[in-house]
């Protein structure tokens, strides 16, 4: 697995360990809820904030990706009308 993700683009093992953190982050809470009444812990805002913000970052890294692999595939097709197209989509 290390020699595989070391032969990836920078994009590439951002996007791995940006999955593997969020899925920690979620891993990590649900402990946190499940121990929570042995600590005394009334509230939990970190479950309740946390993870939907932490999925959010992912799927918006997730779409980064998909839109860069689009622009790459276009460039690599020269394809360019639908390059400017892309290129300049208004968020």
């Amino acid at each position: 697995m290390g020699r595989m993700l070391l032969r990836r683009g920078f994009s590439d093992r951002l996007y791995y360990y940006n999955f593997r953190a969020v899925w920690i982050f979620t891993a990590a809470c649900l402990v946190l809820n499940a121990i929570s009444g042995y600590l005394g812990v009334a509230e939990l805002p970190v479950i309740v904030y946390g993870i939907p913000a932490a999925f959010t970052e992912l799927g918006i890294h997730t779409g980064f990706i998909v839109w860069k692999a689009k622009v790459e595939n276009c460039r690599k097709n020269k394809d360019f009308s639908k390059l400017k197209e892309l290129e300049e989509m208004e968020i």
